[in-house]
């Protein structure tokens, strides 16, 4: 089972947002924020992995190894941060093997409604 953050603006459809490890983010590093329409996080990081390329004094590619696994682990919190700033609001962990199944449990648990 894997774990979602539910996420909802008034009027909105549920987003979930997978909390975890983004295989994803571990590949593409910061474009995988991109990929997610998390623009604030990605132009964060890209700025991020652009300065280590620039000043890092150590080889870069570890470095930036070190960051795209960072933003793997903590990819979900990245995402769902920029959800909140979005002006979404929090409705809950659900459990699910995918986001449908999720989005489902939300559902029955508020009775039919979307949560």
């Amino acid at each position: 089972m894997i774990c979602f953050q539910g996420f909802r603006r008034a009027n909105d459809d549920l987003q979930m947002i997978k909390q975890g490890f983004h295989w994803r983010l571990l590949v593409l590093g910061p474009l995988g924020l991109l990929l997610s329409r998390s623009w604030i996080s990605f132009s964060l990081t890209a700025c991020l992995a652009a300065a280590i390329v620039r000043f890092a004094p150590v080889p870069m590619l570890p470095c930036l190894a070190l960051l795209n696994g960072t933003l793997a682990l903590f990819g979900g919190e990245l995402i769902a941060w920029e959800s909140r700033l979005q002006g979404n609001r929090a409705c809950g962990v659900w459990l699910g093997r995918s986001a449908a199944e999720a989005m489902l449990r939300a559902s029955d648990r508020a009775g039919g409604k979307q949560a």
